[in-house]
């Protein structure tokens, strides 16, 4: 991708980002070529990786009668238990249903374990699709060095609490 390229999706991400901060609820819309085409295992800062991922929608008695928005967990993991240097982070995150894609920000809300094997991003306020969708979820890496890689965990159901 050229340097134009890369500016022009950098821009776009960071315009619908930023809306997803919006008072009226998630931005959902396409995700790009880059995110669906998002590979399963990826490799960051010379490591391995694959993404695991927990999404659910809550129906506990005090949450309103159609349900909280969605809350996805991802989990980047090093195979065979090797780090996942401190130099990697995660910025972004997609969960794609159908030719609809929810993208957010995510963040680290818990410090990562003492073994460094993998870390967890949360992004919380997203779309009501109903338990039971079928969706992938794409979070975007990057190293220490600026470098920036996708990672998909296919396939992942949307749960719900009661």
């Amino acid at each position: 991708m050229s340097t134009r390229q890369t500016s022009a999706a950098a821009i776009a991400v960071a315009s619908l980002l930023g809306a997803c901060r919006s008072t009226t609820g998630p931005v959902v819309g396409p995700a790009g070529a880059e995110v669906r085409a998002a590979p399963t295992r990826a490799v960051v800062a010379g490591q391995n990786v694959r993404l695991d991922a927990y999404l659910w929608r809550d129906f506990m008695p005090a949450s309103p009668p159609d349900g909280k928005p969605l809350v996805v967990v991802a989990r980047v993991r090093a195979d065979s238990g090797a780090t996942v240097g401190t130099g990697v982070t995660a910025d972004s995150l997609w969960v794609i249903a159908g030719e609809q894609a929810w993208a957010a920000r995510a963040t680290e809300e818990q410090p990562r374990g003492a073994t460094g094997a993998g870390f967890e991003v949360v992004a919380r306020d997203g779309p009501k699709w109903g338990p039971g969708t079928r969706v992938d979820v794409v979070v975007r890496l990057r190293d220490g060095a600026g470098a920036v890689v996708y990672v998909r965990a296919a396939d992942q159901l949307i749960l719900r609490t009661d």
